[in-house]
């Protein structure tokens, strides 16, 4: 179990760690621009919060510090590190607001310049109203008047009034009994010591207008001085006191002072007295502060703090930053002391203002960034490598004109490409010739929308030698940077993505579900997106790739407009996902077999063939049946032969197996194209062998100048030898046709999937001895000379890569040939093992490369034993054991090298390790022993070794997990099995108490569960928050475990933390699938959790319509009340859900019911004040009471007045359409004899042009 983030062993130590909370139990929110102002932050939480439960969605971008000051829970996020500005500001107030809906007032605390004389170092400013000005200004950010003036636009919202009057309340305390700022520092040094030399104050900081440095520059002091008394006369000049004389009291070192005013926000730091004065003398002489975050977040109900750590001058340095971050954040938990909670809760939810703020967060960074070309394209490069445009030329250019035409044409394909959600599935056998025609239909899309830039179009083409960088992934990823570069701008939502990861260091990569979120977002940005897919059936299935990748393109499908084009072998399971769409079977057409025939007939320049043209070609395509593929492989026969007889005879060849199976048919190809190879001269054969054994048995996809060097190496030599390189062509044509090269990739391959199969199947046949030759070629290379030293930089070592173009493979694939080798290699081996300096140049770019980092000093610390395991040979280990090496040695991760063995699963090596008396119970970093380590990587056969050899199966890791924990965790389930035969103990518990039960229904593992169940597991065990398994398994949305743990009989009523069972969880959480898997085992639908919510109230208010629709039709009570009286109508209302107000109307919900304690407002109220217009027409025409008054006396037409003046969203106009639906209701009223209300007559007697109400 990864540790919690938010606690750490200096937590643990000063702070008691509370249970988790749920994401709306946070109320206040608070915004840091640093990583120090967060440090002073969380050094004043009276407790630090682990993550909360449910965990938070993986599409915030930001990270927390959850925590709590006295009553209030407060959710704490730091700007990116060297992000700082408006624009960052209102992405991270933007993703907080939808991470804690229950967040209604903010905070934006750190440090910023202070203008003197009146504020000096170490005080706190506090952004309050001044005049016409809102507490914070942004100074840059406005338009030109016309007659040269500049008039400023922008400016932060008032801050919420619960703060004011508390603001009120504490500077009344601060005026007779002074600050608790010194207080809450004091607490600070008792807690965290470490912290005490830089955010408490010292001596050391010096204030140059208090005591100037007397071996300061004397220029300095007098620019200092001028600008000083320049600053004081316009403070002066601006004064309210009629021209009273400013007075500054004696301070005391260290005092600190609390001022209330303006602050001056701007996407630039000030640096100079005379700019930062000219910006006061601007407005007024009113500023205190200047800053860099504050405008950003206009919307956000904030009152910005801001500690002075310098003068905004030429003198800006770093000595009181610390210090003042920390003033700011004891004023603010001083302030938060004096703020009632019940104030708090009576303020609007964030959630409610969210749609303003995220509209002027993209004007602000519309308006103040500036993308660089360079910078985006180094974005793309870092989502993705992978390209596949170099694959669609080459593909293209090889087709034949006009081929394809027939699928163009098509009613399906023509369907497909007019109309939107739409997928198109081309399946067909092997060698149909599908890629060719994929490329057709790419070069036909591209063309036809080549001038519709809102048309996007992505591809990918899915290659079984490119399993290893072809990853779900990389695969989505690869779509992304494809509609990615298509637009005009970089997409903010692959540049958050890359500014998330990189922020958090070079090793970060997004995950799946992010990567696909941000894929979605940028979809949405299109008219309409065409995603075009080849050989699905080539797209790996390990890790679950295939599936996951075809799960997140429906997805994508299922949300957006996006049309799906794929072609795949006729495979069942691929098939059966395909079901319902369009589909046409793809076969080698006739016209387009006689086309490439044609071609290469003419092309091959024999007599023969030209004059038989018609009969060659009328036989050829009479017998492949649709297999493209087949057509190319006959012709390189018949290509062959020297007289009409023997064409002839070839053909009757072809004729006589055509009823054969498509595999018989394809080998007996492939084997005439074997016979042709090895009938060849002895040179020729030797390199076509050499040169199809290579291609087959790499690991990777080869260049062909990567394999003109492997086919350099000769054994026994010092170095490559230039001259020994074979010629591309020679390559190819010794080949018989099985081999092609690509000409935009330069990659030599097999011509085709089916090759590689046959040569899989059949590679001991024709090249028995290719392992042992391209282990020899990796360790001849390995020693040579230029290797026999370290490279002492990353960037050397990057260099040797780069001239070296086989040394990498080699490296890096040694022991794989190794393994799959005759002991003809082992001498070789041992021989290499003697030249320590080439061992450790291997070692170091091996672990350079691997999953433990990017250093290139990873080798220091490497034994023999260590690269014997890397080997995995027992042979090379017997030789290495028997020169009595030390065993227990260990390498730079701890790891000895049964540790090693265990987490590579090299169980022969295991063995002799431990024969040779290897510690069983050793640990590494993690505290992981060698079977914890196999149970994490499932290595069954490992730990049944270790097993046996006596070792702990209840030994622990650092988070308390035994390897039976780590198994169900990891999906390790076969080593589970074994652990469960041998008697671990199911109920063992980890970190948060949880079983291994409890962790398989946290990581989804529904295989490893039932072993767990069917083991008698405790299908009721809780954690420490009072989870069970199901409860879990509803919270994460794992719909087969919960379907598992439900047949196992668990409680499907049991309740956890705030009184929610599985049901609940489900409906809040809009889990569908699971919701109806608990209504059908028959779960209380109206089961209610702590503040009386029913499931329906909960999809009510979160908008989960289809919940909703399905506990409606269950029978669940559509006039439930929570505690505060509110019913599903009035919630859906208030929030804006269209839908499920249209389904609760549908059903006879109440239209008129009200919640007495929230105003008085009905659900056509809330629908008025939120601008709802669909829901305020909804409610009308199912007879709403328009005539219905608020507490206030307020009709619904006087609230939509009044709600018209004040509301700023430019998206929508609210200024005509809830008005005129209303007062076209009243009319007709009034038309059907219904006389109108006194207070409408009156209202609408006052809206007349010219009076106030009717004024903008």
């Amino acid at each position: 179990m990864p540790p919690d983030r938010n606690t750490s062993k200096d937590t643990q130590a000063n702070i008691a760690n509370p249970k988790p909370r749920s994401p709306d139990e946070y109320t206040v929110g608070w915004i840091c621009a640093l990583p120090k102002e967060q440090t002073a932050a969380r050094a004043l939480l009276d407790e630090i919060h682990p993550d909360p439960i449910p965990p938070l969605p993986p599409k915030d971008e930001n990270e927390y510090i959850l925590g709590s000051m006295g009553e209030h829970n407060i959710a704490i996020t730091c700007l990116p590190k060297g992000k700082v500005g408006t624009s960052e500001a209102a992405v991270a107030a933007t993703e907080m607001m939808r991470t804690f809906p229950s967040i209604r007032i903010g905070f934006m605390v750190g440090i910023g310049g202070g203008v003197p004389p009146k504020v000096r170092l170490g005080d706190v400013v506090v952004g309050t109203p001044t005049g016409v000005h809102p507490g914070v200004i942004q100074w840059d950010f406005g338009k030109e008047e016309a007659d040269g003036s500049f008039k400023r636009t922008g400016a932060m919202s008032n801050p919420p009034r619960v703060l004011l009057k508390a603001l009120t309340r504490l500077e009344t305390i601060h005026d007779s009994e002074g600050t608790q700022i010194p207080e809450h520092l004091d607490s600070l040094k008792k807690k965290w010591p470490r912290l005490v030399p830089k955010y408490t104050w010292t001596e050391s900081l010096k204030d140059p207008l208090c005591a100037p440095d007397t071996h300061q520059n004397w220029v300095v002091w007098f620019l200092s001085l001028f600008w000083f008394g320049l600053g004081w006369l316009i403070q002066r000049k601006h004064s309210d006191s009629d021209n009273a004389s400013i007075t500054t009291p004696e301070r005391q070192p260290g005092e600190v002072r609390v001022h209330y005013g303006l602050i001056a926000s701007g996407n630039k730091v000030i640096k100079n007295a005379n700019e930062r004065d000219t910006i006061n003398e601007s407005l007024g002489g009113n500023i205190l502060c200047v800053e860099m975050e504050a405008a950003g977040i206009v919307n956000f109900p904030c009152l910005v703090v801001r500690g002075i750590c310098d003068y905004a001058d030429a003198r800006k340095n770093d000595e009181w930053q610390e210090y003042a971050a920390a003033v700011a954040a004891a004023f603010t938990k001083e302030l938060l002391e004096h703020t009632r909670p019940g104030d708090v809760e009576v303020e609007r939810p964030m959630k409610e203002i969210l749609d303003q703020l995220k509209v002027v967060s993209e004007n602000i960074a519309t308006m103040n960034s500036k993308l660089d070309k360079k910078e985006d394209l180094e974005i793309l490069d870092w989502l993705t490598p992978i390209e596949f445009g170099e694959q669609q030329t080459d593909y293209f250019n090889i087709r034949q004109p006009e081929t394809g035409q027939w699928l163009l044409s098509s009613t399906e394909y023509k369907d497909w490409v007019e109309t939107k959600k739409k997928t198109l599935f081309c399946p067909g056998m092997p060698g149909a010739g599908k890629t060719i025609l994929t490329s057709v239909v790419l070069d036909n899309l591209t063309s036809r929308f080549s001038n519709h830039p809102e048309i996007g179009i992505a591809y990918i083409y899915c290659n079984f030698r490119r399993k290893g960088e072809q990853t779900a992934q990389n695969l989505l990823a690869s779509l992304l940077k494809q509609l990615s570069r298509s637009r005009s701008t970089l997409p903010v939502a692959l540049k958050n993505l890359h500014d998330h990861h990189k922020n958090k260091g070079s090793q970060t990569r997004p995950s799946v579900e992010e990567i696909a979120k941000a894929l979605e977002v940028v979809t949405k940005q299109y008219e309409r997106v065409f995603i075009v897919v080849d050989a699905l059936d080539e797209c790996q299935i390990s890790d679950n790739c295939r599936e996951i990748f075809l799960s997140m393109l429906f997805q994508l499908c299922a949300v957006s407009d996006a049309n799906i084009f794929a072609t795949s072998r006729n495979i069942p399971h691929i098939t059966e996902r395909f079901k319902g769409s369009l589909r046409i079977e793809i076969r080698a057409h006739d016209g387009d077999v006689r086309r490439f025939l044609d071609a290469q007939i003419t092309a091959s320049n024999e007599d023969i063939l030209i004059n038989n043209r018609d009969e060659v070609t009328a036989e050829i395509v009479k017998v492949v049946d649709g297999m493209f593929l087949l057509a190319r492989l006959h012709f390189e026969t018949i290509r062959q032969e020297t007289t009409l007889k023997d064409v002839r005879k070839a053909l009757q060849i072809f004729q006589a197996g055509k009823n054969a199976t498509d595999q018989n048919v394809y080998d007996s190809a492939y084997d005439e194209a074997m016979k042709r190879i090895t009938d060849q001269n002895p040179k020729w054969k030797n390199l076509a062998l050499r040169v199809l054994s290579w291609i087959t048995l790499a690991t990777e996809p080869f260049t062909t100048l990567k394999l003109q060097h492997a086919l350099a190496v000769e054994p026994g030599q010092p170095e490559l030898d230039n001259e020994n390189f074979t010629e591309i062509t020679k390559m190819v044509s010794v080949c018989a046709g099985l081999v092609t090269t690509d000409e935009e990739s330069d990659i030599i391959r097999l011509v085709h999937y089916t090759t590689q199969e046959y040569f899989e199947r059949t590679w001991e046949r024709w090249f028995p001895e290719a392992q042992a030759d391209i282990t020899e070629t990796c360790i001849t290379y390995l020693s040579y000379s230029i290797f026999q030293c370290l490279c002492t930089t990353e960037y050397s070592l990057g260099e040797r890569q780069r001239l070296n173009i086989l040394y990498n493979y080699a490296t890096k694939n040694l022991g794989h040939h190794a393994r799959q080798s005759s002991n003809r290699v082992i001498p070789l081996l041992l021989n290499f093992l003697e030249k320590w300096d080439a061992v450790l140049a291997w070692v170091q770019l091996f672990g350079y490369n691997t999953e433990y980092g990017k250093d290139h000093r990873r080798y220091s610390q490497v034994t023999a034993a260590h690269v014997a395991v890397y080997l995995g040979l027992p042979e090379i280990m017997v030789h290495i054991l028997a020169r009595g090496v030390d065993i227990e040695a260990t390498d730079e991760d701890n790891r000895t090298p049964l540790l090693l063995a265990a987490e590579i699963g090299c169980e022969e090596v295991t063995k002799l390790l431990i024969d040779a008396g290897a510690k069983l119970e050793t640990t590494d970093d993690d505290s992981r022993t060698p079977l914890l380590l196999a149970a994490v990587y499932n290595r069954k056969e490992t730990a049944k070794l270790l097993i046996d050899a006596g070792a702990n199966i209840e030994a622990t890791d650092e988070d308390g997990c035994t390897p039976l924990s780590l198994a169900a965790a990891q999906d390790s389930k076969e080593t589970a099995k074994l652990l469960i035969d041998a008697g671990a103990n199911t109920k063992a518990t980890s970190g948060y108490r949880r079983t291994p039960l409890l962790l398989a229904a946290v990581y989804n593992r529904k295989e490893t569960a039932k072993l767990l169940i069917d083991a008698g597991a405790n299908i009721e065990a809780t954690d420490e928050d009072g989870f069970t398994p199901l409860l879990l398994a509803a919270v994460y949305n794992h719909k087969e475990v919960a379907g598992l743990l439900i047949d196992a009989g668990a409680n499907i009523e049991a309740k956890g933390r705030r009184g929610l069972t599985p049901l609940l969880w489900a409906a809040m959480w809009n889990r569908k699938g699971i919701a109806r898997l608990l209504i059908d085992a028959g779960a209380n639908i109206e089961v209610t959790d702590e503040d009386s919510r029913t499931p329906l109230l909960l999809a009510a208010n979160d908008d989960c319509e289809e919940i909703a629709r399905l506990l409606i039709n269950a029978g669940a009570n559509i006039e439930a009340t929570d505690k505060d009286s509110w019913t599903p109508l009035l919630l859906a209302s208030k929030a804006g859900h269209e839908g499920i107000t249209k389904l609760l109307l549908g059903t006879g919900a109440a239209v008129d019911a009200s919640v007495l304690s929230e105003n008085g407002y009905t659900a056509l109220l809330w629908a008025v004040e939120g601008n709802h217009e669909g829901i305020v027409k909804l409610l009308i025409e199912n007879g709403a009471d328009i005539y219905v008054k608020d507490h206030k006396g307020r009709g619904s037409l006087e609230l939509a007045e009044t709600t018209m003046k004040n509301y700023i969203d430019p998206r929508r106009n609210y200024r005509e359409e809830i008005p005129r639906l209303l007062r076209a209701k009243f009319q007709m009223d009034i038309e059907l004899g219904k006389p109108a209300p006194e207070w409408y007559c009156n209202w609408e007697s006052r809206a007349e042009p010219g009076s106030e109400a009717g004024s903008e």
